[in-house]
């Protein structure tokens, strides 16, 4: 049995370790084939799934230039407190008639209402648009139980895989931060010193990965793109880096997170201009979007004949096991692709050589190949997920239609 430890780096501990099994696979395709899945020691209904919008950024043209603060003095009696406006096209005076709020944990019934209150203020020249939108799935733990959320924290950095391409951008790549000093983001593909930025060779090694500490934040995507992940264990809220004040959460709200942050073009990929566009979204839809998990599969060397070959393959897929547990799907995934492209040029030389001598070559098996041709989708997570998106399409249609 494989285990990962769940050490933590502010108040250095290990809270136990996340186990995995090797399964048998059920479904027949021939890709899977003769292999076999790690599956880890997490119990998924011991957790609650819930969806939410933890903010919106909605930008608002009027026809009358104003100041942020008269802004405010329109949000504030609504929600209670100020929120963050962003003056956009600034002219002397610091006027605008073009602003940006953000809405942290919004009710859209308030939004709307501070919409259609500015546009009586200041008279709205289009609807809403919605420039930038984080959604966020939280698992919290039925038994309030810290080392089940270091488990499932662990599990989610594991087997996430990104909708897009985290690895050809070194800015992608994940990684994990426990600090604001310069040491404290670790990069969890590792390279050695002195190594090229984009090589081979490390992104087939394992021996400078780095597993994150489960009190860390695990980051996925460049803080400049237009789709980027964070997975935490939620311990605080309402964290003011710089002024460095947060508010402790109770263990009933403590809860394993993982969001996604959604810039104005990948908004605009979903359909969605405006804020009353979202009633109309299809939020279960953004679970195979944005929230895939996968499961890997490795091959049963124990069913190859005895030989060289035979021993090649049990180091690789002890190689791929380790690359998994250092690294999770999204390292793997790049080792896949390396290690088929190295292999599509042996197999060209081999060809070009048995033709020369006028041998047959074996044609290559189809199984576990690619990038991502070795995952399994790991359903009962996925639906879990899914699940919990529908419901806040619900929430969210209903809270902008008045239904």
């Amino acid at each position: 049995m494989l285990r990962i430890p769940l050490l933590t780096i502010k108040s250095p501990a290990t809270l136990g370790h996340l186990q995995y099994e090797r399964a048998p696979i059920e479904k027949k395709q021939r890709r899977f084939q003769d292999r076999y899945v790690l599956v880890p020691g997490v119990q998924l209904y011991e957790y609650e799934c819930r969806a939410v919008i933890d903010w919106i950024r909605v930008r608002l043209v009027f026809g009358k230039a104003t100041q942020h603060q008269w802004i405010q003095q329109v949000v504030k009696p609504v929600i209670g407190r100020k929120c963050h406006v962003c003056v956009v096209d600034e002219t002397p005076g610091r006027v605008s008639s073009v602003f940006e709020i953000t809405f942290q944990e919004p009710d859209l019934r308030q939004v709307n209402s501070i919409c259609w209150l500015l546009d009586a203020k200041f008279d709205l020249q289009a609807l809403p648009i919605v420039a930038a939108i984080e959604i966020s799935v939280d698992f919290r733990s039925r038994f309030r139980d810290a080392h089940d959320r270091a488990k499932l924290f662990m599990a989610l950095t594991r087997h996430f895989e990104p909708s897009r391409d985290v690895i050809s951008n070194h800015s992608d790549w994940p990684r994990f931060t426990f600090g604001e000093g310069e040491d404290d983001t670790v990069g969890a593909i590792g390279r050695k010193k002195g190594w090229p930025v984009l090589d081979d060779d490390y992104l087939m090694s394992v021996d400078a990965d780095r597993q994150p500490f489960v009190d860390a934040c695990y980051y996925v995507g460049a803080r400049e793109s237009d789709i980027r992940w964070r997975i935490m264990d939620k311990v605080v809220d309402r964290q003011h880096v710089a002024a460095g004040t947060s508010v402790s959460l109770d263990d009933i709200d403590k809860r394993v997170r993982i969001e996604v942050t959604l810039s104005r073009s990948a908004v605009a990929g979903l359909g969605i201009d405006y804020l009353t566009d979202l009633a109309h979204l299809r939020f279960a839809t953004l679970q195979s979007k944005f929230f895939s998990f996968v499961l890997p599969t490795f091959s049963a060397t124990s069913q190859l004949s005895a030989g060289a070959m035979k021993a090649v393959r049990l180091v690789h897929e002890e190689k791929r096991e380790q690359k998994f547990l250092g690294t999770g799907a999204i390292g793997l995934g790049a080792m896949n692709t390396v290690w088929a492209r190295r292999m599509k040029t042996v197999r060209k030389d081999v060809r070009s050589r048995s033709r020369t001598s006028g041998r047959t070559m074996t044609p290559a098996k189809r199984v576990g190949r690619g990038a991502s041709g070795s995952f399994l989708a790991f359903e009962e997570l996925n639906e879990r997920v899914r699940v919990a998106l529908r419901c806040l399409g619900a929430r969210v249609a209903a809270e902008l239609t008045g239904a």
